[in-house]
């Protein structure tokens, strides 16, 4: 008896402690297909990608406005920054993209999704971002 409960306890916590590390994975693979560095601070998932500010810029636009989920509200180019706004009609929430040029053809993208911020959903865009670097 006392095994059976021990086996099963153990059992979820290995589960819970693998749920964390899929978790991870997911945000590591971002950083691979990014090519660069990324971290959550204050609801801003914040990614650093060696491509110049045009580029990064474009392939925002184009993942905004290839999926359907998405409404693009307000966009901006300037020199050394660019800002993107959209609206996600499934969860309802605000997304506001703030592009950033930190270095010689590196672009900063800082996404906010919601009031709050969403880690996860914020991963997804930028993963929709990088597969129109290409």
């Amino acid at each position: 008896m006392y095994k059976k409960l021990r086996l099963l306890i153990l059992s979820i916590f290995v589960i819970l402690c693998l749920n964390s590390c899929v978790l991870t994975a997911i945000l590591i693979g971002t950083a691979v297909v990014a090519g660069g560095t990324v971290y959550y601070m204050n609801g801003n998932y914040i990614v650093e990608i060696p491509r110049d500010l045009r580029t990064v810029y474009n392939a925002t636009i184009k993942a905004i406005q290839s999926n359907s989920k998405y409404s693009l509200k307000k966009n901006s180019y300037a020199d050394k920054s660019a800002k993107v706004e959209a609206f996600d009609f499934k969860t309802g929430s605000n997304i506001s993209i703030d592009l950033t040029s930190i270095k010689n053809r590196t672009t900063e993208i800082k996404i906010r999704y919601g009031a709050l911020g969403d880690e996860k959903k914020s991963a997804n865009l930028v993963n929709e971002i990088t597969k129109n670097l290409n």
